[in-house]
């Protein structure tokens, strides 16, 4: 009779992959190392995935899923940003995965879960439809990766790193007021930002 299947197998290429990667590197990533690591062989490996890109693309897939874990419960735009922020800094390896391809990614239309959501959450607090406010989620995000980039070579300077994440939660939350102020009667407005600025 035949083998079954191992259903299980693409979980642990994945596992052993993001191992090599995050311990020792992108040229630590060959297929012939990840066939080893995942107790598979270099054949099984290829009937599964075609080459080291299409294995860095399950990778990334991976880590905007985990982004996407961690933010989902997220109720207004700026525990959004505070949460992408978090979880970036948390996870240089996933942040690295993210931001490297990010640009590409998003010219290509690919399926991107937080970026949605974050437009989704603007909507709902903003008014209108999401697509309608790709801008401004789009200047949040350059915010976030540049500061995330800057926590990254600041962590070693506790002062330093929470100032840094302080200005930047206060950027996000000044973008999305302006935003605010835009699709608001004027008289609205102060209310208005305060419901944009949760205490979490």
């Amino acid at each position: 009779m035949p083998r079954k299947a191992d259903i299980r197998l693409e979980g642990r290429i994945l596992d052993a992959a993001y191992h090599l990667w995050s311990t020792r590197g992108e040229q630590a990533l060959t297929m012939r190392a990840v066939a080893s690591a995942s107790g598979t062989t270099t054949p099984t490996l290829y009937e599964r995935i075609t080459n080291k890109d299409d294995l860095l693309s399950l990778l990334r897939r991976r880590a905007r899923l985990n982004l996407f874990s961690a933010i989902k419960n997220s109720r207004t735009p700026v525990q959004v940003c505070r949460r992408v922020l978090d979880f970036l800094t948390a996870h240089p390896h996933d942040y690295r995965l993210i931001s490297e391809d990010w640009a590409f990614a998003f010219a290509r239309k690919e399926h991107m879960p937080s970026f949605e959501f974050l437009k989704r959450r603007l909507a709902l607090q903003l008014g209108g439809e999401p697509d309608g406010h790709t801008p401004v989620a789009l200047a949040l995000v350059a915010l976030l990766h540049g500061t995330a980039s800057l926590l990254h070579s600041a962590n070693s300077h506790k002062r330093i790193f929470h100032d840094f994440r302080r200005a930047s939660i206060s950027a996000c939350e000044a973008l999305i007021y302006a935003a605010a102020a835009q699709s608001v009667p004027t008289k609205e407005v102060a209310g208005h930002r305060q419901s944009l600025l949760p205490n979490q």
